[in-house]
């Protein structure tokens, strides 16, 4: 069961995250594309409970919220690693206004590019692929975009999602590129 925008943001409320949900989606799937999922995972949850100044003694009585999260971590990653291409950012349904979209779209693009510096930064800053750099680099002008009511357009936006959709999985391919090791063997 894929867990609702509904559920996510109330797990997120109650653990009292200053992000937005398309911001925290964006940082899993930043992590998620540079780094072995463990190692994202556990970067994910402790920038997530950073960001909700959360104490270790406090976390136990979030066992709940932190379930739902870890749920959408393993749903998130899974996506990533679709073979059908299904994946797609965490944003407000198709009745919220467009302009809420697309602000949406920009939070998730800033905690993507936030993901993959903090991956970056473990890994002695090696610089990105070409294709990688620019796309994250087109990530960052999306998240600096400034929504005017009267400038947001349906097809603008549904343009920049799927441009958002495709690069976040090329990022993947081109940072954690199939290794031999990783492919299927031949029976």
């Amino acid at each position: 069961m894929t867990l609702s925008n509904e559920i996510l943001s109330s797990a997120l409320e109650r653990l009292e995250m200053p992000l937005p949900l398309s911001e925290v989606h964006g940082l899993c799937c930043g992590l998620l594309c540079s780094m072995p999922s463990s190692a994202a995972k556990r970067r994910w949850f402790t920038e997530l409970l950073d960001a909700a100044s959360l104490s270790a003694d406090s976390v136990a009585g979030k066992a709940g919220e932190l379930k739902t999260l870890d749920e959408w971590f393993a749903q998130t990653l899974s996506s990533l690693n679709d073979a059908d291409l299904e994946f797609t950012p965490a944003l407000p349904d198709d009745e919220v206004p467009v302009q809420v979209r697309t602000r949406a779209l920009g939070d998730f693009c800033g905690g993507f590019t936030y993901g993959i510096g903090l991956a970056l930064s473990q890994r002695g800053h090696k610089p990105l692929p070409a294709d990688a750099r620019e796309i994250i680099e087109d990530f960052q002008s999306i998240e600096a975009v400034d929504i005017d009511d009267s400038t947001a357009e349906e097809s603008v936006f549904i343009e920049l999602l799927e441009y958002v959709r495709v690069g976040v999985l090329l990022v993947l391919e081109e940072l954690r590129p199939i290794t031999p090791a990783t492919q299927n063997q031949p029976s």
